[in-house]
């Protein structure tokens, strides 16, 4: 199979870019690191759980208490199917480092680790694919040669900061929940593959791997297609050498598949998509895969007579089947981030054959756009600091009545030393001097990582007081401390629950310390509801209030009168 690299008599595409020496350049690793820790850190640090990943914390919270079993975790009377691996890491974390560092904190330990092992899973992907010889450039005729290493190197870098630079890593990347093990799980199997050729064994392992995560994580359908894609994709490599392995680590991924599919009565419900929801799939995947998306069509089309060549197959396979898989489950934002990793693999090889014009469009695109967004950060702050402007600074008080607002020394220069740094990249980024292969994706991973610090640092105290439950819980405890008190009530009190989901009853349960209950004939002192009045006869309103950025919903606490 040819490729645009490869010499012959084969068409390839004829805008082809020349490589030289220079053009592999190597992008520092303290940067890199430097890069990806100041991407990691803020949406796991300085925040309560929220709405997007309390329930996976008061599980885990519940676990690594023993107030539930680990294999049928029980939330106030419900089960919580699925995610088994995630809630072990996270009670494992909250055991072990919770003393240190606090249960909320120790529980997102894991999670942030498991980021980091997808960025890093996915460089190394990178880097073995790139380095077989389908993927190679061409040997220029005069000069000398570019090192294959320092080309795989180059290439793999554009891939990880493409993946930094994706849209739809920022908000489900930073949560303590199920999908960032999955997503370290599709790295995994993309390194197993990249490493077949040269370490079968290896690359049965990181297969095994990633399929064993898939399928604990509650997506043993997933891990099943995915184990059946790659049978078909890697058939003839299977028949050849000692590919047995990866043979037997596919089987393992099929079998533990079904297992967890058994286990959850087949959580794979899709449905025949309607035109709105087609609609729906190009308007999400277009902005969760930014800037990914354009790069990977790209390399298609400029690679289209090499589909099946080695380095590309596995990643637009992959990659098709989680955009499927989404679009089957009516677009559902948790499936689309597993095509993340293949989609930024597919980028990196758009890079050598990318026009000028396409970079330098995707580069003013991420300077004006995370420019503007920086702007706007510090112009809310300036209205957080000083109460001006008036017009920002009132749609806060309106968006979190009652928040007192501190100046954090330690945010602020964080956040002015991130904005000099997006200055400088710009400066870099724009001088007249050779860039190497990853250049084009430079800006964008960093613009992102600006807004994310911005936002984290100078906006992460308003955000959390309008989303945390803190505040609540303790007004409840509270008003059920001095009630209990009053009418001489022993023990811990339980609270009924009236109209309130479950991921609102385990966030109140945490800060409160207040058990919901277990049953619905419970007999409790006290009936929590988001609707009021209950039964004047029965129950008598001691308490309502609410988080101040959820205004609609007013929650109401009731104590039950004596007969």
């Amino acid at each position: 199979m040819s490729s645009p690299f490869s010499h012959g008599q084969t068409r390839r595409p004829a805008a082809r870019p020349a490589l030289q020496p220079g053009a592999v350049g190597k992008l520092p690793r303290p940067l890199l690191l430097l890069l990806c820790a100041a991407y990691i850190l803020p949406g796991f640090l300085g925040r309560d759980p929220w709405r997007t990943d309390g329930l996976s914390f008061a599980v885990m919270w519940q676990m690594a208490q023993g107030a539930t079993s680990w294999w049928h975790p029980v939330l106030y009377g419900h089960a919580i199917s699925g995610g088994w691996l995630a809630h072990w890491l996270g009670a494992g974390s909250i055991q072990t480092l919770g003393g240190w560092l606090g249960p909320i904190l120790a529980s997102r330990v894991p999670f942030m680790l498991a980021l980091a092992a997808s960025m890093s899973l996915t460089w190394y992907a990178a880097f073995h694919f790139a380095r077989h010889d389908d993927a190679q450039p061409v040997r220029p005729a005069f000069g000398s040669p570019i090192d294959p290493n320092d080309y795989a190197r180059a290439i793999a870098d554009g891939v990880l900061l493409t993946l930094l630079a994706t849209l739809g890593l920022l908000g489900r990347g930073h949560e303590a929940s199920t999908q960032v093990v999955q997503l370290a799980a599709v790295s995994a199997v993309l390194l197993g593959v990249s490493l077949l050729p040269r370490k079968p064994w290896k690359a049965a392992g990181w297969i095994a791997a990633g399929l064993l995560c898939l399928a604990l994580t509650a997506a043993g359908w997933f891990a099943l297609l995915l184990a059946v894609a790659l049978v078909m994709l890697l058939w003839e490599s299977l028949l050849v050498g000692r590919s047995w392995a990866v043979a037997l680590a596919l089987a393992v991924g099929m079998i533990a598949g079904l297992w967890a599919e058994s286990r959850l009565g087949w959580s794979m419900h899709g449905a025949w998509p309607d035109l709105a929801t087609l609609g729906d799939f190009f308007r999400i995947g277009l902005w969760f895969t930014w800037p990914a998306w354009p790069l990977a069509a790209w390399a298609l089309w400029r690679w289209r007579e090499s589909l099946l060549a080695w380095h590309l197959r596995t990643a637009w396979a992959l990659a098709l089947l989680a955009l499927l898989s989404a679009l089957a489950l009516g677009n559902n934002d948790k499936v689309f981030l597993l095509a993340l990793p293949p989609l930024a693999l597919l980028s990196g090889f758009a890079l050598p054959v990318m026009r000028r014009a396409g970079l330098a469009a995707i580069d003013w695109f991420a300077v004006l756009f995370y420019s503007l967004l920086a702007l706007v950060v510090w112009v809310m702050w300036l209205a957080l600091f000083v109460g001006w402007p008036a017009k920002p600074a009132a749609n806060i008080a309106r968006l979190a009545p009652g928040f007192h607002f501190s100046l954090d020394p330690i945010a602020l220069s964080l956040s002015l030393v991130a904005t000099l740094a997006w200055g400088a990249v710009v400066l870099w980024r724009t001088g007249r001097h050779r860039h190497p292969l990853w250049k084009g994706m430079v800006l964008s991973a960093s613009g992102v990582t600006l807004a994310w610090v911005l936002v984290g640092s100078l906006w992460m105290p308003v955000l959390n007081y309008a989303s945390t439950y803190r505040n609540v819980g303790r007004a409840l405890a509270h008003t059920v401390r001095s009630a209990s008190a009053l009418s001489m009530q022993v023990g811990r009190p339980c609270l009924q629950s009236v109209g309130i989901d479950l991921t609102s009853q385990a966030l109140i349960g945490y800060w409160s310390g207040l058990d919901f209950s277990r049953s619905q004939d419970a007999v409790c002192p006290y009936a929590l509801g988001t609707r009021a009045p209950l039964a004047a006869s029965e129950w008598r309103l001691i308490w309502q209030g609410g988080r101040p950025g959820d205004r609609g919903a007013t929650f109401y606490l009731y104590q039950r009168l004596s007969p």
